[in-house]
């Protein structure tokens, strides 16, 4: 179960499988398929690719013994430079009057990211039931009702991080529900959902 529980770890990390994610949304809330693929190509270099090969320079330099962080106090630069990466991003689509949705999205990551990078330096909280979380709501709305088939993967991710030792139960809970509420309020403040 260990094994397995790693591969589910490795998967939803949030770095690679970002990829299809991010190009994916950006093909459902862009009409143009080709400007569609430059949303999507902005979005992952200030969302995937900058904070990777920082993370990639802090191996490098011996600053971390692990791409995938496992110690607390080592996420700190990674999150502090994923977060001014995310306002960048944030930025660039408000002057390029860029799709609402990318923009609601990197707000979402702008006000999570600095909410868990608070927490992170009290406290190990679980950045992948967080970003997972984030994730399935996001799916959901864009494509109803079935995407609620994708909701156990929460729990799943959950189990995973506990059971290799890299959380506890509460971590992971509260890694979840930070999400929820963020994910919740800023898409309902930019008109994406009603939620009264």
């Amino acid at each position: 179960m260990n094994k397995f529980a790693k591969i589910i770890s490795y998967i939803f990390d949030g770095s690679f499988i970002s990829i299809p994610i991010l190009l994916v949304i950006c093909l459902i809330v862009v009409e143009n398929k080709l400007e569609a693929v430059g949303w999507a190509f902005l979005c992952l270099l200030f969302s995937v690719v900058i904070p990777y090969l920082y993370i990639s320079f802090l191996y490098k330099k011996k600053e971390i013994d692990n791409m995938h962080i496992p110690k607390k106090e080592n996420r700190m630069k990674p999150l502090l430079l994923s977060c001014a990466s995310y306002i960048v991003c944030f930025i660039i689509l408000y002057v390029l009057d860029g799709p609402i949705f990318l923009k609601s999205i990197f707000a979402v990551s702008v006000v999570s990211t600095i909410i868990l990078t608070i927490i992170t330096y009290f406290w190990k909280i679980s950045i992948h039931t967080s970003w997972i979380t984030f994730i399935v709501i996001t799916f959901n709305i864009l494509l109803g009702r079935w995407m609620l088939l994708t909701v156990p993967l929460i729990p799943v991710i959950g189990w995973a991080r506990v059971r290799i030792k890299q959380h506890t139960i509460n971590q992971v809970i509260f890694g979840a529900g930070i999400s929820t509420i963020t994910t919740f309020f800023i898409y309902h403040n930019y008109g994406i959902i009603n939620l009264f």
